[in-house]
Protein backbone atom coordinates (compact mmCIF):
# COMPACT_ATOMS: atom_id res chain seq x y z
CA UNK A 1 0.00 0.00 0.00
CA UNK A 2 1.56 3.71 -0.63
CA UNK A 3 2.63 5.35 1.97
CA UNK A 4 0.20 7.80 3.70
CA UNK A 5 0.06 10.68 5.94
CA UNK A 6 -2.91 11.55 8.53
CA UNK A 7 -4.41 14.60 9.83
CA UNK A 8 -6.72 15.23 12.04
CA UNK A 9 -8.26 17.62 14.82
CA UNK A 10 -7.57 16.74 18.33
CA UNK A 11 -11.82 17.43 18.51
CA UNK A 12 -12.80 14.50 16.57
CA UNK A 13 -10.86 11.85 18.43
CA UNK A 14 -13.51 10.14 21.01
CA UNK A 15 -12.14 10.65 24.82
CA UNK A 16 -12.42 7.49 26.33
CA UNK A 17 -11.57 6.03 30.19
CA UNK A 18 -8.53 4.31 30.45
CA UNK A 19 -5.70 2.91 32.69
CA UNK A 20 -4.64 -0.45 33.45
CA UNK A 21 -6.12 -0.69 36.94
CA UNK A 22 -4.26 2.57 38.03
CA UNK A 23 -5.45 4.69 40.80
CA UNK A 24 -7.13 6.96 39.69
CA UNK A 25 -8.79 8.54 36.54
CA UNK A 26 -7.02 8.95 33.63
CA UNK A 27 -8.69 10.13 30.22
CA UNK A 28 -7.16 9.98 26.80
CA UNK A 29 -7.91 10.54 22.98
CA UNK A 30 -6.47 7.49 21.10
CA UNK A 31 -5.13 9.08 17.52
CA UNK A 32 -4.57 6.43 14.61
CA UNK A 33 -1.25 5.08 13.77
CA UNK A 34 -0.75 2.52 11.25
CA UNK A 35 2.88 2.41 11.58
CA UNK A 36 3.16 0.36 7.98
CA UNK A 37 5.69 -2.17 8.68
CA UNK A 38 3.88 -5.11 9.25
CA UNK A 39 4.39 -6.62 13.10
CA UNK A 40 5.24 -3.07 14.39
CA UNK A 41 2.71 -1.49 16.34
CA UNK A 42 2.42 1.68 18.72
CA UNK A 43 0.11 3.97 19.77
CA UNK A 44 -0.15 8.03 20.55
CA UNK A 45 -2.38 9.75 22.74
CA UNK A 46 -3.06 13.13 24.09
CA UNK A 47 -3.60 12.51 27.86
CA UNK A 48 -5.87 14.19 31.08
CA UNK A 49 -4.83 12.46 34.55
CA UNK A 50 -6.81 13.65 36.90
CA UNK A 51 -5.56 14.52 40.87
CA UNK A 52 -5.00 11.33 42.90
CA UNK A 53 -3.95 9.57 39.83
CA UNK A 54 -1.20 7.17 40.39
CA UNK A 55 1.52 4.45 39.21
CA UNK A 56 3.33 1.84 41.40
CA UNK A 57 7.71 2.19 40.41
CA UNK A 58 7.45 -0.17 37.43
CA UNK A 59 8.90 -0.67 34.23
CA UNK A 60 8.43 -1.82 30.78
CA UNK A 61 9.10 -3.93 27.66
CA UNK A 62 8.36 -1.02 25.41
CA UNK A 63 9.76 2.30 24.40
CA UNK A 64 8.05 5.81 25.05
CA UNK A 65 7.74 9.21 24.82
CA UNK A 66 6.40 11.77 26.90
CA UNK A 67 5.64 15.58 26.91
CA UNK A 68 3.90 17.32 29.18
CA UNK A 69 1.74 20.18 27.68
CA UNK A 70 -0.13 21.89 31.17
CA UNK A 71 0.42 21.22 34.88
CA UNK A 72 3.48 18.85 35.95
CA UNK A 73 3.43 14.83 35.31
CA UNK A 74 4.38 14.12 38.55
CA UNK A 75 7.08 10.93 38.21
CA UNK A 76 10.05 10.19 40.27
CA UNK A 77 13.33 9.54 38.22
CA UNK A 78 11.13 11.56 35.35
CA UNK A 79 9.42 14.27 36.48
CA UNK A 80 8.06 16.64 33.65
CA UNK A 81 6.96 20.18 33.39
CA UNK A 82 5.33 21.55 31.20
CA UNK A 83 7.04 22.08 27.45
CA UNK A 84 9.68 18.87 28.88
CA UNK A 85 9.62 15.60 27.17
CA UNK A 86 10.69 12.51 28.81
CA UNK A 87 12.20 9.14 26.75
CA UNK A 88 11.00 6.32 29.57
CA UNK A 89 13.55 3.46 27.51
CA UNK A 90 12.31 -0.38 27.63
CA UNK A 91 13.82 -2.42 31.29
CA UNK A 92 14.26 0.50 33.11
CA UNK A 93 12.45 1.37 36.74
CA UNK A 94 11.01 4.57 37.45
CA UNK A 95 8.06 6.31 39.94
CA UNK A 96 6.31 5.89 42.19
CA UNK A 97 3.68 8.54 40.26
CA UNK A 98 1.19 10.24 42.14
CA UNK A 99 -0.58 13.06 41.05
CA UNK A 100 -1.19 16.20 43.54
CA UNK A 101 -2.79 18.50 40.72
CA UNK A 102 -4.39 17.54 37.17
CA UNK A 103 -1.84 17.27 33.91
CA UNK A 104 -2.34 17.26 30.43
CA UNK A 105 0.58 15.72 27.76
CA UNK A 106 0.80 14.34 24.73
CA UNK A 107 2.25 10.14 24.93
CA UNK A 108 4.21 7.60 22.14
CA UNK A 109 4.37 3.89 23.26
CA UNK A 110 6.34 1.90 20.82
CA UNK A 111 8.49 -1.10 20.20
CA UNK A 112 11.96 -0.85 21.84
CA UNK A 113 15.36 -1.20 20.67
CA UNK A 114 14.95 -5.33 21.90
CA UNK A 115 12.54 -6.15 19.34
CA UNK A 116 9.66 -7.07 21.71
CA UNK A 117 6.54 -6.82 20.09
CA UNK A 118 4.18 -3.68 21.38
CA UNK A 119 0.62 -4.73 22.78
CA UNK A 120 -2.19 -1.92 22.53
CA UNK A 121 -4.31 -1.15 25.20
CA UNK A 122 -7.36 -2.58 23.32
CA UNK A 123 -5.94 -5.89 24.00
CA UNK A 124 -4.70 -5.14 27.27
CA UNK A 125 -8.10 -4.01 28.51
CA UNK A 126 -9.57 -7.11 27.02
CA UNK A 127 -6.96 -9.28 29.18
CA UNK A 128 -7.75 -7.39 32.30
CA UNK A 129 -11.42 -7.69 32.25
CA UNK A 130 -10.21 -11.65 31.94
CA UNK A 131 -8.29 -11.45 34.49
CA UNK A 132 -11.06 -10.17 36.42
CA UNK A 133 -13.56 -12.46 35.73
CA UNK A 134 -11.23 -15.07 37.04
CA UNK A 135 -11.17 -13.32 40.44
CA UNK A 136 -8.29 -11.18 40.02
CA UNK A 137 -8.42 -7.84 41.23
CA UNK A 138 -6.49 -4.96 40.29
CA UNK A 139 -5.85 -1.87 42.55
CA UNK A 140 -3.40 0.98 42.62
CA UNK A 141 -1.68 -0.43 39.19
CA UNK A 142 -1.17 -3.79 40.94
CA UNK A 143 -2.60 -7.26 40.44
CA UNK A 144 -3.35 -9.59 43.18
CA UNK A 145 -5.44 -12.79 42.85
CA UNK A 146 -5.76 -15.60 45.51
CA UNK A 147 -6.05 -19.30 44.09
CA UNK A 148 -7.96 -22.08 45.17
CA UNK A 149 -4.97 -23.75 46.89
CA UNK A 150 -4.87 -20.23 49.07
CA UNK A 151 -1.43 -19.35 47.27
CA UNK A 152 -1.80 -15.60 46.56
CA UNK A 153 -0.67 -14.02 43.24
CA UNK A 154 0.73 -9.92 43.31
CA UNK A 155 2.03 -8.28 40.80
CA UNK A 156 2.29 -5.14 38.07
CA UNK A 157 -1.31 -4.83 36.62
CA UNK A 158 0.71 -4.06 33.16
CA UNK A 159 2.84 -7.28 33.58
CA UNK A 160 -0.06 -9.71 34.44
CA UNK A 161 -2.05 -8.47 31.08
CA UNK A 162 1.14 -9.07 29.25
CA UNK A 163 1.62 -12.55 30.59
CA UNK A 164 -1.97 -13.71 29.57
CA UNK A 165 -1.95 -12.18 26.45
CA UNK A 166 1.27 -13.98 25.55
CA UNK A 167 1.19 -16.78 27.89
CA UNK A 168 4.73 -16.16 28.49
CA UNK A 169 6.53 -15.02 32.02
CA UNK A 170 7.24 -11.54 30.90
CA UNK A 171 11.06 -11.00 30.63
CA UNK A 172 12.38 -7.10 30.57
CA UNK A 173 15.33 -6.65 28.32
CA UNK A 174 18.57 -5.58 29.92
CA UNK A 175 17.95 -1.52 30.17
CA UNK A 176 20.46 0.49 27.64
CA UNK A 177 19.56 4.12 29.76
CA UNK A 178 19.64 3.44 33.57
CA UNK A 179 16.74 5.90 34.18
CA UNK A 180 14.60 8.11 32.00
CA UNK A 181 16.25 11.08 30.34
CA UNK A 182 14.14 14.51 30.79
CA UNK A 183 14.49 16.75 28.10
CA UNK A 184 14.17 20.43 29.19
CA UNK A 185 12.95 22.07 26.24
CA UNK A 186 13.52 25.76 27.73
CA UNK A 187 17.32 25.43 27.86
CA UNK A 188 17.57 24.36 24.32
CA UNK A 189 18.60 27.05 21.53
CA UNK A 190 16.29 26.80 18.29
CA UNK A 191 18.60 26.72 15.35
CA UNK A 192 17.18 27.32 11.87
CA UNK A 193 16.41 25.23 9.10
CA UNK A 194 19.86 24.61 6.58
CA UNK A 195 17.27 24.99 3.41
CA UNK A 196 14.03 26.45 4.68
CA UNK A 197 13.75 30.42 5.19
CA UNK A 198 11.18 30.93 8.02
CA UNK A 199 11.42 27.38 9.51
CA UNK A 200 13.80 26.35 12.77
CA UNK A 201 14.17 23.40 15.22
CA UNK A 202 15.05 22.47 18.30
CA UNK A 203 16.49 19.21 18.85
CA UNK A 204 15.49 17.65 22.19
CA UNK A 205 17.39 14.29 21.96
CA UNK A 206 17.86 11.35 19.57
CA UNK A 207 18.09 7.91 21.36
CA UNK A 208 19.43 5.14 18.33
CA UNK A 209 16.76 5.56 15.66
CA UNK A 210 14.11 7.59 17.46
CA UNK A 211 14.38 11.04 18.86
CA UNK A 212 12.41 14.52 19.58
CA UNK A 213 12.21 18.08 18.57
CA UNK A 214 10.20 21.61 18.22
CA UNK A 215 9.58 22.42 14.57
CA UNK A 216 8.34 26.40 14.40
CA UNK A 217 7.63 27.87 11.26
CA UNK A 218 7.29 31.79 11.63
CA UNK A 219 4.37 33.91 10.28
CA UNK A 220 4.37 32.95 6.12
CA UNK A 221 6.75 30.46 6.18
CA UNK A 222 6.61 27.29 3.93
CA UNK A 223 7.88 23.85 4.09
CA UNK A 224 7.56 22.93 -0.18
CA UNK A 225 5.77 19.25 -1.00
CA UNK A 226 8.36 16.49 -0.15
CA UNK A 227 8.39 12.85 -0.14
CA UNK A 228 9.76 12.20 3.48
CA UNK A 229 12.25 9.53 3.53
CA UNK A 230 11.12 8.90 7.16
CA UNK A 231 8.34 8.93 9.88
CA UNK A 232 7.13 11.17 12.18
CA UNK A 233 3.87 12.23 14.73
CA UNK A 234 4.00 16.09 14.47
CA UNK A 235 1.64 17.61 16.91
CA UNK A 236 0.62 21.83 15.95
CA UNK A 237 0.64 22.71 19.85
CA UNK A 238 0.91 26.12 18.86
CA UNK A 239 -0.63 29.07 16.10
CA UNK A 240 -1.53 27.16 13.10
CA UNK A 241 -1.08 26.00 9.66
CA UNK A 242 -2.58 25.32 6.26
CA UNK A 243 -2.32 21.96 4.59
CA UNK A 244 -4.13 20.50 1.79
CA UNK A 245 -6.61 23.14 1.53
CA UNK A 246 -7.45 23.85 4.95
CA UNK A 247 -6.50 25.91 8.13
CA UNK A 248 -5.88 23.65 10.67
CA UNK A 249 -5.04 24.98 14.68
CA UNK A 250 -2.52 24.09 17.04
CA UNK A 251 -3.32 23.59 20.83
CA UNK A 252 -2.99 21.48 24.22
CA UNK A 253 -6.80 21.06 24.67
CA UNK A 254 -9.06 18.27 24.13
CA UNK A 255 -10.79 20.52 21.71
CA UNK A 256 -7.79 22.40 19.80
CA UNK A 257 -4.67 20.73 18.40
CA UNK A 258 -3.95 19.26 15.22
CA UNK A 259 -2.34 15.28 14.51
CA UNK A 260 -0.36 14.70 11.75
CA UNK A 261 1.23 11.00 10.89
CA UNK A 262 3.51 10.67 8.05
CA UNK A 263 4.40 7.58 7.24
CA UNK A 264 8.23 6.95 5.63
CA UNK A 265 7.98 7.28 2.12
CA UNK A 266 4.95 9.50 2.12
CA UNK A 267 4.31 12.38 0.07
CA UNK A 268 3.50 15.35 2.01
CA UNK A 269 1.90 17.94 0.61
CA UNK A 270 3.01 22.06 0.87
CA UNK A 271 2.49 23.14 4.66
CA UNK A 272 2.28 26.46 5.26
CA UNK A 273 1.38 28.91 7.77
CA UNK A 274 -0.30 32.47 8.09
CA UNK A 275 0.50 33.75 11.46
CA UNK A 276 3.09 30.87 12.40
CA UNK A 277 2.69 27.48 14.01
CA UNK A 278 4.72 25.27 16.72
CA UNK A 279 4.97 21.26 16.06
CA UNK A 280 6.14 18.70 18.94
CA UNK A 281 8.05 15.87 17.13
CA UNK A 282 8.68 12.22 17.08
CA UNK A 283 11.18 11.64 14.60
CA UNK A 284 10.92 7.79 13.40
CA UNK A 285 13.92 6.40 11.52
CA UNK A 286 13.18 3.05 13.24
CA UNK A 287 10.33 2.22 10.89
CA UNK A 288 12.16 2.55 7.44
CA UNK A 289 14.81 0.63 9.25
CA UNK A 290 13.12 -2.12 10.56
CA UNK A 291 11.30 -2.37 6.90
CA UNK A 292 14.53 -2.50 5.21
CA UNK A 293 15.72 -5.52 7.82
CA UNK A 294 12.45 -7.49 7.10
CA UNK A 295 12.66 -6.86 3.30
CA UNK A 296 16.41 -8.72 3.72
CA UNK A 297 14.83 -11.56 5.82
CA UNK A 298 17.02 -10.21 8.75
CA UNK A 299 15.98 -10.23 12.53
CA UNK A 300 15.79 -7.64 15.00
CA UNK A 301 16.83 -10.09 17.61
CA UNK A 302 19.92 -8.37 20.03
CA UNK A 303 23.32 -9.53 19.53
CA UNK A 304 26.06 -10.71 21.71
CA UNK A 305 28.77 -8.32 20.73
Amino acid sequence: MKPSVTIMSVADVKLIQAGIGRMGSMKVKQFPLETGVPGVDMEFSWNAYDTGYGTPRHKHTFDQFRFALEGDREIKDGYLKPGDCGFYPEGASYGPQMQTMPTIGLGLQFQGAAGIPYLRHDDLRRAQKALEAEGGVFEGGVYRRTLPDGRKITKDGHAACHEYLTGEKIAFPKPRFSAPIVMHSDAVRSMPDRKLRGVEHKALGTFGTCGARYTRLAPGAVIPARVEEDAEIRYLIAGSITYDGKTWLGGETQDVGTYMFVQAGAEVGEIGSVDGGTFFVIELQMLATIAAMQARGESRELQPV
